[in-house]
């Protein structure tokens, strides 16, 4: 039974910068293709690093160079270069020499620039510091009378991804913050623009995958989709659970021309318990272009 259409197929290649809508991709256990492959790690902490504390990462755009799609496994000794655009326009080529001198000059802090690393290598993504109560309340926007979410009525699956990140700053093997894939309708994005009257542009929300779902109009159809299987081109998806958000859509993204929206977390709070489009789960890895028809299996 088709039940909605694939609109965009977003990659990011860098952690917390900007991405790129491609007309296709490979998604496999691992997540889609090209996606987050690359990060900034703090040179001083040596502990990865996202827009959660660094806002100004959104600031950047990144992309392959010549539009190269890299293999799901790839890790550092395989990985395809990225170019970083600048806020100014400048352009950074990963392939550089001078790479992390010149990326810590725009970041005006110390950084290095690190493709993923094996997930066996588990200190690469370890945290320098564990997370506090005070830490996880700015990484989410939490008011002070506000309890962080309960992770704990998630699924098994985030369970696991849970688990890792009591010490780690990301799933090992991933720079993703949890799940290997992200899902969410513009039915979605258009029930919370007008409960909220703000601007709910979709690189806000950094989705993989944008959709319409058939007949759902400007509702979150896609949590009534919890446990679905789902045919996408060639892939086959299961829809494991609803997606928590933290402070990151209400960031300025001057790139995009996305002003600061400093209400958004506390819209998502109101309106939709903070959460917003899906988690997902590969079960068969496959090519998911845009236009694909979403089709509801077993």
């Amino acid at each position: 039974m088709q039940v909605g259409k694939v609109v965009e197929v977003w990659r990011y290649p860098v952690k917390s910068m900007g991405g790129e809508a491609v007309a296709q991709a490979l998604v496999d256990a691992g997540g889609l293709a090209g996606d987050r492959h690359w990060a900034v790690i703090d040179g001083d902490a040596r502990e990865i690093r996202s827009a959660k504390r660094w806002p100004e990462l959104l600031g950047y755009v990144a992309r392959y160079v010549g539009g190269s799609t890299p293999a799901t496994d790839a890790y550092a000794a395989a990985v395809i270069p990225v170019e970083i655009v600048g806020p100014d326009g400048r352009i950074l080529h990963s392939a550089a020499a001078d790479r992390d001198a010149e990326l810590s000059a725009w970041l005006q802090r110390a950084v290095r620039l690190s493709p993923r690393a094996p997930a066996h290598d588990r200190d690469h993504y370890r945290l320098a510091h564990s997370r506090t109560p005070e830490s996880t309340a700015a990484e989410m926007d939490l008011q002070a009378h506000e309890a962080p979410p309960d992770f704990s009525l998630m699924s098994d699956a985030a369970a696991v991804f849970m688990q890792d990140l009591a010490d780690c700053a990301t799933p090992p093997g991933s720079y993703v913050d949890a799940f290997p894939l992200h899902l969410m309708s513009r039915n979605a994005l258009a029930w919370l623009r007008a409960r909220s009257g703000l601007d709910t542009d979709v690189r806000r929300f950094r989705p993989n995958l944008l959709i319409d779902i058939d007949g759902a109009g400007a509702q979150p159809g896609e949590d009534a989709w919890l446990g679905w299987h789902l045919a996408i081109g060639e892939a086959r998806l299961r829809i494991d659970s609803r997606t928590v958000r933290c402070a990151m859509p209400g960031r300025a993204q001057p790139q995009f021309g996305l002003a600061a929206q400093p209400t958004l977390a506390r819209a998502m709070v109101e309106h939709g318990a903070r959460q917003l489009g899906v988690n997902v789960i590969v079960e068969q890895a496959g090519v998911i272009r845009a236009g694909d028809a979403i089709a509801r299996v077993g």
